[in-house]
């Protein structure tokens, strides 16, 4: 009984302090956000050439409403990569790639990080595999975060939780991702091609996202 108590207490001066700090924390506030509209996007990469953006689902568009959208196919011959950046500040305007294929039914293998070619950069990537009568894909994403490069989605989650409890709902948060079906041979060369797309897409657009 004794312990159960002191932890009463303990969990009660926890619960007190983040009270406290909710109602003096003032956060300075934050510049505007300004996201990146499609015509600010290149629509030629590494040899890549996208002619027009396409829109995405209305569900995806409905989840994601408070967040500026580019979504669009880039090709080179039979090879074809679709890009898609999201820019927003809210918590709720992002959300993990992962748990929309698991939930399409896609499987999702061989998940670690890897460094663009010519870079510092992380990110993450996978293969989605499964469907029937659908190729798997070759995946690369990240996330910037208030000007942090993230890749760890445990990371990112945890940095939008705290920024809703102490008030600071509109730091700028950018999600970038890269998707090509896998041919039948499974050529590592096709992958090694995503990540210099994926080179020449950040080198592009880190200026404006201003990572740090």
């Amino acid at each position: 009984m004794p312990q159960i108590r002191w932890m009463g207490y303990i969990l009660s001066a926890i619960m007190a302090t983040g009270l406290i700090v909710s109602k003096t924390w003032k956060p300075p506030v934050p510049e505007p956000f300004i996201g990146i509209k499609s015509g600010e996007v290149p629509r030629n990469i590494d040899g890549f050439y996208a002619p027009t953006d396409y829109e995405m689902t209305p569900e995806t568009i409905a989840a994601l409403q408070s967040a500026d959208i580019v979504s669009r196919y880039y090709e080179k011959g039979p090879d074809k990569i679709d890009f898609v950046l999201i820019g927003g500040t809210d918590r709720d305007a992002l959300h993990d790639p992962r748990s929309c294929l698991v939930g399409a039914g896609w499987r999702l293998v061989d998940d670690h990080t890897e460094t663009l070619p010519g870079t510092n950069v992380k990110v993450r990537v996978c293969r989605a595999e499964g469907l029937p009568d659908q190729p798997s894909f070759d995946i690369a994403y990240m996330y910037v975060v208030d000007h942090k490069l993230i890749t760890e989605v445990t990371e990112i989650r945890a940095q939008m939780l705290l920024s809703a409890l102490i008030g600071q709902k509109n730091k700028p948060v950018y999600f970038l991702r890269y998707m090509r079906p896998i041919t039948g041979t499974g050529d590592p060369a096709e992958h090694e091609q995503l990540k210099d797309f994926a080179a020449g897409m950040w080198l592009a657009l880190k200026d404006k996202i201003d990572h740090k």
